[in-house]
């Protein structure tokens, strides 16, 4: 590209030297062509005194064409220097540029190939060193480390020339440049490390004369801070300070997805667990009900068929209990098909499914039990209905095995735009905050499901209880996201795209039936 440019640029001023040289030229045949006019028309004697001036005069002309032609082709040779110069700086950008995109891409690469956030945090460092290469500084200056919270300290994770014992150390990340960076949330960068009060206590960073911190965060989140040092000073420009945002911002993205991941595969084991928990509770309660209920009907009549003939009343006596037995057995199953399957929820809705409940518990138990305001249930969509059957379901359970009450009172009503639902008893109550502390140690997963399935249509479960005072569960749930009126609107939508048609202003409005 040089040779291309000196050749351009010589060949223009060639050129130009043609073109004056031709000028001066002229300029001279014209005096001569006029010294012999002259000559001609007034006679040598005249034009004898003017000789020496017009020789004179013709030497001047070629001398200053001369420092006309040496000044050109001086400014050419600047010209053509300064221009080599410019195109070389300008290619070595653009060659900067093709290697920062090239790392940015492979950095984007490695993030959609694979979920692993160490191997995207070390490819930011690899990509951060580049700013240090383009000041010729070597790859082997570089001290970097990326740190993450945990428990409220900054420990780092991925590290570049660290010693051992620095591996170990953690900061808090208040003070100094990284205090300073995670406040602003833009890179900071400073001249003296040794006397940071947080990177000095690495001794990996103590000998660097030169350190940015580049924060990792995502809006109000913030997820730790990544720190390059070297141990040459440098001045980073804008272009640097860019690069390390991107490249901070590449691994927010690794670090959300690599949380999502793994939200997910908690979520998914807690789902295993919940299945398996349920299954066994289902297997207990086979066992423990119909399954004895059987073998003691088999037994009866094993009983009944060797006593009926030498005592027929004590033989219908036996037969009067299996069939009590038998109906037992039959209504415990059709109440765990109803806990299985609720089919009067999906045909009649929230109220009733709620009602039908209650008054299976009733015939069981002595326990008096209320339902009001059951025709609120239908505020909510057909999902909104089953999530809220279920938290109803779990809290009755706790109540009718824990709270040893006399009467447990389920409300439904309508608070605004919220749909709310109460359980309320009269038992012993119990104290929350101790529940809450050792909640990880007690095997039952009740509490933790009514809130995670609240959870799942953007609702929340609220417990209220104290000692002797009764407990309280409240399920709240917004209708401008699971009403009825949302869910018919859905459906209208669905038609009227599979139609065609225009769907009309919607005139229906959540009414306050309470």
């Amino acid at each position: 590209m040089d040779r291309l440019v000196s050749k351009t640029v010589q060949h223009g001023l060639n050129r130009l030297n043609r073109r004056i040289l031709i000028t001066l030229l002229l300029v001279v045949l014209l005096q001569v062509a006029l010294f012999v006019f002259l000559l001609l028309f007034f006679g040598w004697g005249t034009v004898a005194d003017w000789l020496v001036e017009w020789l004179l005069f013709i030497l001047f002309v070629l001398l200053v064409g001369s420092v006309i032609l040496y000044l050109i082709n001086r400014e050419g040779a600047n010209l053509e220097r300064d221009l080599n110069q410019a195109i070389s700086q300008e290619f070595r950008e653009l060659r900067l540029s093709h290697d920062r995109a090239r790392s940015l891409q492979a950095m984007a690469s490695t993030l959609s190939a694979t979920l692993s956030f160490e191997r995207v945090v070390e490819q930011a460092l690899d990509v951060c060193s580049l700013a240090l290469e383009e000041m010729g500084i070597p790859r082997e200056s570089l001290v970097g480390a990326v740190f993450l919270y945990d428990e409220g300290y900054l420990y780092p994770i991925a590290r570049r020339r660290f010693l051992g014992a620095d591996s170990e150390q953690a900061i808090k990340g208040k003070a100094g440049v990284v205090g300073a960076a995670l406040g602003r949330a833009e890179p900071v960068v400073t001249n003296n490390p040794l006397e940071d009060p947080e990177l000095s206590i690495y001794e990996a960073f103590r000998d660097c004369l030169t350190a940015v911190c580049i924060p990792l965060r995502a809006g109000f989140q913030l997820f730790g801070a990544m720190v390059i040092g070297t141990d040459t000073p440098v001045q980073f420009d804008k272009s640097h300070i860019d690069l390390f945002k991107a490249v901070g911002n590449q691994a927010v993205i690794a670090l959300q997805n690599a949380q999502l991941y793994q939200r997910l595969e908690s979520e998914k084991q807690r789902l295993i667990e919940a299945d398996e928990e349920a299954r066994k509770e289902l297997a207990r309660d086979l066992h423990d009900g119909p399954t004895q209920n059987i073998a003691a009907i088999a037994m009866r009549l094993s009983y009944i068929r060797t006593t009926i003939d030498q005592d027929v009343g004590r033989a219908k006596e036996e037969l009067l209990k299996v069939e009590a037995l038998a109906k037992k057995t039959s209504a415990d199953i059709r109440s765990m098909l109803f806990t299985l399957r609720p089919l009067v929820l999906e045909t009649q809705g929230l109220g009733p499914a709620v009602d039908t409940l209650l008054k299976r518990y009733d015939e069981s138990e002595s326990i008096e039990m209320r339902l009001i305001g059951a025709e609120h249930g239908a505020l909510l969509d057909k999902h909104a209905q089953l999530v809220a059957f279920a938290v109803i379901e779990e809290a009755l359970n706790n109540a009718r095995k824990y709270a040893q009450a006399s009467l447990i009172e389920v409300s439904f009503w309508q608070d605004d735009g919220l749909f709310v639902g109460s359980v309320h008893d009269n038992g012993i109550g119990f104290d929350t905050y101790d529940v809450k502390r050792d909640y990880s140690t007690r095997g039952s997963l009740g509490m933790v499901n009514m809130r995670e399935r609240a959870e799942r249509i953007d609702g929340s479960v609220t417990v209220e209880s104290s000692p002797a005072a009764g407990t309280t569960v409240t399920l709240i749930i917004p209708l401008d996201k699971h009403g009825r009126i949302v869910e018919q609107d859905k459906t209208g939508d669905e038609q009227d795209e599979a139609t065609g048609a225009v769907p009309p202003t919607p005139a229906l409005q959540l009414v306050d039936l309470s």
